[in-house]
Parts: structure tokens; C-alpha cells; sequence
């Protein structure tokens, strides 16, 4: 079955537009009965240069596949029951994202919310819908802009993050109401009021009796916050709270007379823990934290932990029990589902699903030839689907069913037949030593007709992170938006994407190698590819060039000031310079972290670790690309490289994408981001002429 109709290229070839056309998959999600498959992908609009994401829905049991949604954009999908869909859509014009529900799946939806603020998270709870979204009073400040006009107290301005109830039938009664031309109270109650202060509420789970609700929460909305984590439950009965409030009049003076329906209280954890999964019941949480430190390369492990009154008291009383004591790597996702809990993460350079209980036994789930990408999700009765990719194959939506010992993951949809016959290249993972003796491992990118008797240019592609990845996948998300791999490949240059000194998939010591080290490290790894590569016989030292965005593009930068084994470099979004970073950055922590201290104490990391630190050594043409809202790394970062290597004689380009943040996310600018680095190590590894955009 497919779940689009698409023409057949016969183009093998394909260029730039026709990756960026691609539908890609985002998030799925199965029914309670396992019988219904919800996911998403993503389309491009280039009239209007975004990305939309629409919603599909495969019927196992009778083979049957269509597009739910045609209009906007999903975000997040909820099953409300077997037949009954919600989704968190996006209309664009003024409307924000808004909660709808499809009811047997048909129609356009029904619009569960008229948030001011939009929504920005939501989950099923008893009889309707809790949803994360901004209080708009505390939004707008009002008062104070009458007064004093716009200002911001730099990271001390209070969130306005609110947690709301609505009942589904209320909901769809009070619209029935308005369009008869009543007023009615809108059936919609802030659960948050119960909070101490006003705290971002980061995250939010629930049991599935719809009376309790497990909270993370941050001081603030500030990143600088990240690491200050409280956690709360709120135990109430939503509907109770509503009718009280509806029956009162709505208004802020109720709050304080419904406050006996329900109460709260803090959660006791360890610095730095987080609530990651709830049991069923609600009496167990499933807590990610640190044993060691809270230092952001340490590795976390999964905890389980009794709620009990303990949990109440105090931090010391708490007993925490590892659940991943036999898995030395970093979860990514974890979900409860019924006595077992199941959990998402890296190794090496592909993916596992396993299945833990209470004991910290561990089954890992067997998906065949394929490994799963980016979403999964378990039903009750023990089916599991997943998007599953390898190293031939397009991402597809696969189902298995758990509890058949013989069983396979069975393939729903069709989406490599948007890339049959394109020419892709071969993948596959491949090892080395570095400089000092520890074993890295790539994905590498071979020509369709690769020939060990011939010498190709050389291209790394270094993922962001540090904490991250590449894969062993036909493609990325990142082959089709920044960096064209089989682009290059069809050319004949050879792509590595490697997983240096600090990536996930290789457990806890791995992830710490590039402490106090940074850059350093991390080029001795590419460096040394080279090395191995060129032993092999098929590399052309001479022709190499290295690109990536964020840490991806710091690396590139420390490769164009302090090494000369390279042709070209493309620093996407990159650090030039940790001071600068350091006093700029959302998240200055990072640098804390890994280089032991902040620059005002003590520099001399700082200087080590940087790319401007040896601008005068370097010679290497290089090409920037940066996003000037960019709030993670400064804009500055990409004008100080761009003046140093500019005063050095360097050859050296700088686009700046105005609207863009740390992500380049509109069709229109990865069309530009992609072709800018096409053509510029075409130019430089391939003799091209250098044709740059206007």
C-alpha cells in the first residue's frame, strides 16, 4: 500500500529540489487495539517556503492507507481512543497551533482549543485534553508596558507557562452554544494556578486513570535554567475542577475557592533528574539522572523510583534503583506501557529498541535488517511500530507484533519509491585509530561505481552535538537540507560523516574524550580518517575538504586555522571563538562544562580550544553560513572568523540567512544553504568554475 502517488524519475541523477521535495517521515503513533497506524510527513511548500507536516493512517487489518489531513501542518498526534484522532495543527495566518480532534477519522477536525498563545504541548487525560501553553496576561505584561514601555529583564522575567484542562463533550457543547448565539463560559481551567509562583513547565506526564499528573519544571523559560529542574504531581479530578469553575462563573476569584479539589507537591530528586516515564498506575517513575555529576558530558541513566511519601520529604530519603545498568549509552526515548518499559537509544552507528522491567531486565527488540529512526510507539495489546531505515533503503513505517516470538517487522508504506532508481552511492560504517590510539568509526559514502584503483576527492560532514550522531542510512535529514552527500557521491567525491570523540552510540567514556579538549580531539579524529583513507590507496590528499553546522561547523573552523591537510571548509553555525560564544550563548554553561571553568577565571583552555587562536596559520578557503537571529551560537561568531581570515588574505565567503536562527528551516534557504556548498567544494576539490548565488 502507499500513502502518496508519485511519478517514477528516470532521472538517476537526481538534483537539489528533488531532495528537497522528499516526503519525510516524523513522528507515528499505533492505537490502543494496535490496529491503526498514525504518522506524519513532511512536505514542502515552496509558494510559501515552509514545511508542512500531514497526517496519514494505515489500517493494518484491512489494508487500507489515506491522507488524514490536507490543509496546515501536525505536529503532535494523540489517539484518543481506538477511532478518534487528536492532532496539534498549525492553520499559519495569525491562528497559532491549536489542539483538533478527527472523530472516526474523517472531516477536517474539530478545534479543541482557541488558545491566544497557541499550544504548545498536550497529552489525553480522563475525559479530555491537558495542554502547555503561555498564560497570555503574564505574556504580555500589560501593565508594565503601560507604564514603562517594552524592556526585558535579561534571563529574570518570570514564564508564562500555564497548564490548562478542557473536558472534549464540554468543549463541543460550548461551541454549539456560541453558534446559537450564546455566552457561555469557555470550559477551559488552568491546572497551573496550584504552582508555586510561575515556573516554565518543561514537560508533563499522566496516568491513565486521568487524576494525576507528574510535572518538570524550570525556574524559568531561560536555557541558562536548564539544569535547575523541579519536578511536581498535581493530584486532582479535571472534570471536578471544571464543573466547579463553570459553575462558579470562570474568572480568577474561583481559583481560590476550588484549591481543596486538587493538591500538589514536590517531587524530591537528585540535582538534575527528570522524569522521563510514568507507570500506568502512577505509584512508579521511570527518572533520568546523573550518578556522577551534572556536568553536560556526563552520560544519564535511567532510575526507578517508588512513589511514596518518601518522595515528598527530602532528596536523601529518596532510593533510586538503575534500570540501565547493563546499557552503557544514552537513552533518547523512554515509554511505560503496561508492566514494562521500553526505551530508545544509539550504538555504534545504528539504533536499538529494548524492553526493561521493574528487575532491570533487558530484552532487546529484534527489527531484522532494518533499525529504527527518530519516533516509535507500543500499544497496549504489544504491537510496536517504528520508522525503519538501513543503509539501501528510504525511512518506512514498520509494525511488529511483540508478543509472537517469530514475528517480523511488517512494512506499511512505500516511500522508496520517491528515490527508486536514484543514484545514492553505497553506505556503510567503516573504523580507525586517531592520533592517540582510540577507535573512531564514519559512515562513508561511496560512488555507485566506486573503483579502488582510482584516487577521488575527499568530503567530511560533521554532525552538530557534541552529543549526536550519524547513522548508517541511505539518507538523512541533513543530506536533503544542508550538506548534498549523494550529490557529491554522483560527482565522484567520497563523503565521510564521522562520530568523533564525543558522540552517543559508544557509551559513557567515549562521550567524556573531549573534555578539556575540545576541537583538539576532535580534529585528530578527521585528521587521522585522512591518514586512513589515504593508506587505502583511493584518497587524493591533495582534494579534501570538511563541512558541518554547529559543533559540526566549530570543528570545520578549527580545521581551516590549525590544519593543512585541507582544500576547502564550510562552517555552518559554528564557533569561532569560546569567549565570544561564552558571553553570547543561550546555554554558556557548555563551555563551563567542558572547559572546566568560565574564561573570566581562567582562559588558557579557552584560547587552546579556539579556532581564532591560530588565524594567522591559516590559509584554507572557507565558506560561512549563519542565521542572524541565532541565539545558541552568536552571530558574531561567523563576523569574527569572517574579519580574521578576510585581514589573513584567506580566501573567504559569509552568507547570513536574516530570519534564520540556529536552524535553517524554510525550503527557500536550504535550497540556498545546500547549493552554496555544492558549488564551493565543486570549485575546490572538483576544478568547477565558482559560481556563487547572487
Amino acid at each position: 500500500m502507499s500513502s502518496y502517488s508519485c511519478d517514477r524519475m528516470d532521472n538517476m541523477k537526481p538534483v537539489i529540489e528533488n531532495f528537497l521535495n522528499l516526503k519525510w517521515p516524523v513522528d507515528v503513533k499505533i492505537s490502543p487495539d494496535g490496529k491503526k497506524i498514525a504518522y506524519s510527513l513532511r512536505t514542502t511548500n515552496w509558494k510559501e517556503n515552509r514545511y508542512e507536516n500531514q497526517c496519514y493512517i494505515s489500517d493494518i487489518e484491512y489494508e487500507t492507507c489515506f491522507q488524514l489531513t490536507k490543509t496546515g501542518s501536525v505536529s503532535q498526534i494523540r489517539w484518543i481512543n481506538n477511532n478518534d484522532l487528536a492532532l496539534l495543527k498549525n492553520n499559519f495566518g495569525d491562528e497559532k497551533p491549536q489542539i483538533y480532534l478527527y472523530q472516526g477519522l474523517i472531516g477536517e477536525g474539530i478545534q479543541l482549543t482557541e488558545h491566544p498563545t497557541g499550544v504548545e504541548n498536550y497529552e489525553v487525560f480522563g475525559k479530555g485534553i491537558i495542554f502547555l501553553a503561555d498564560n497570555p496576561e503574564r505574556k504580555e505584561k500589560k501593565k508594565r508596558k503601560e507604564k514603562y514601555g517594552n524592556f526585558t529583564h535579561f534571563e529574570k522575567e518570570e514564564s508564562a507557562s500555564a497548564l490548562y484542562y478542557t473536558n472534549i463533550n464540554e468543549w463541543i457543547n460550548y461551541k454549539k452554544l456560541q453558534k446559537n448565539g450564546k455566552t457561555p463560559v469557555e470550559p477551559v481551567v488552568e491546572l497551573s494556578k496550584l504552582l508555586p509562583e510561575h515556573p516554565k513547565i518543561s514537560s508533563i506526564f499522566v496516568t491513565e486513570d486521568g487524576k494525576k499528573i507528574f510535572m518538570n519544571c524550570r525556574q524559568k523559560d531561560y536555557m541558562v535554567y536548564f539544569k535547575e529542574v523541579s519536578s511536581y504531581l498535581l493530584e486532582l479530578s479535571p472534570d471536578e475542577v471544571l464543573n466547579e469553575f463553570l459553575n462558579k462563573g470562570g474568572g480568577d476569584k474561583v481559583y481560590e475557592d476550588i484549591s481543596y479539589l486538587g493538591k500538589i507537591r514536590k517531587i524530591f530528586l537528585p540535582k538534575v533528574s527528570n522524569i522521563v516515564a510514568v507507570s500506568p498506575d502512577g505509584n512508579k517513575i521511570v527518572v533520568s539522572h546523573k550518578e556522577e555529576s551534572d556536568l553536560s558530558y556526563i552520560q544519564s541513566d535511567l532510575w526507578l523510583v517508588d512513589v511514596n511519601d518518601e518522595l515528598f520529604q527530602d532528596v536523601s530519603a529518596i532510593k533510586l534503583k538503575k534500570l540501565t545498568e547493563n546499557i552503557d549509552q544514552s537513552i533518547s526515548m523512554t515509554k511505560w506501557i503496561n508492566n514494562d518499559i521500553y526505551v530508545f537509544y544509539f550504538e555504534s552507528t545504528k539504533t536499538k529498541i529494548s524492553k526493561i522491567n521493574e528487575n532491570g531486565e533487558i530484552v532487546s527488540i529484534n527489527t531484522e535488517d532494518v533499525f529504527p529512526i527518530s519516533s516509535f510507539n507500543v500499544s497496549k495489546e504489544g504491537t510496536i511500530t517504528f520508522f525503519g531505515v538501513n543503509s539501501k533503503m528510504f525511512p518506512e513505517v514498520f509494525v511488529k507484533k511483540l508478543n509472537s516470538p517469530d514475528s517480523k517487522p511488517i512494512q506499511l508504506t512505500h516511500l522508496n519509491e520517491q528515490i527508486q532508481n536514484w543514484d545514492l552511492g553505497q553506505v556503510e560504517t567503516i573504523k580507525w585509530k586517531s592520533k592517540d590510539g582510540t577507535i573512531i568509526e564514519g559512515v562513508i559514502r561511496r560512488p555507485k561505481d566506486f573503483d579502488s584503483n582510482k584516487k577521488y576527492p575527499l568530503a567530511f560532514i560533521v554532525h552538530g552535538g557534541p552529543q549526536a550522531i550519524d547513522l548508517e542510512c541511505l539518507l538523512e535529514s541533513r543530506d536533503l537540507t544542508h550538506y548534498p552527500s549523494a550529490i557529491f557521491s554522483q560527482k565522484g567525491i567520497i563523503i565521510v560523516k564521522p562520530n568523533y570523540r564525543g558522540s552517543i552510540g559508544r557509551g559513557k567514556n567515549f562521550l567524556a574524550l573531549n573534555k578539556d579538549n575540545l576541537g583538539v580531539g576532535d580534529l585528530w579524529d578527521i585528521e587521522s580518517c585522512i591518514e586512513h583513507l589515504v593508506s587505502e590507496g583511493y584518497i587524493d590528499e591533495s582534494r579534501v575538504g570538511c563541512m558541518g553546522w554547529s559543533q559540526g561547523g566549530y570543528i570545520s573552523a578549527m580545521a581551516a586555522t590549525s590544519s593543512n591537510k585541507f582544500k576547502a571548509i564550510s562552517v555552518g553555525a559554528g564557533i569561532s571563538d569560546w569567549y565570544t560564544y561564552h558571553i553570547s550563548t543561550d546555554i554558556p554553561y557548555f563551555t563551563v562544562d567542558y572547559l572546566s571553568s568560565d574564561p573570566f577565571k581562567n582562559r588558557e583552555l579557552y584560547l587552546k580550544t579556539s579556532p581564532m587562536t591560530k588565524i594567522k596559520e591559516a590559509k584554507t578557503p572557507t565558506l560561512i553560513q549563519h542565521g542572524e537571529k541565532d541565539n545558541r551560537v552568536p552571530f558574531s561568531d561567523a563576523t569574527e572568523l569572517y574579519r580574521g581570515l578576510k585581514s589573513m588574505g584567506v580566501q573567504v565567503e559569509l552568507f547570513t540567512f536574516p530570519e534564520m536562527t540556529h536552524s535553517i528551516d524554510k525550503p527557500k534557504e536550504n535550497r540556498a544553504i545546500v547549493e552554496q556548498n555544492l558549488i564551493w567544494f565543486s570549485h575546490h576539490l572538483l576544478g568547477e568554475e565558482l559560481d556563487l548565488p547572487k
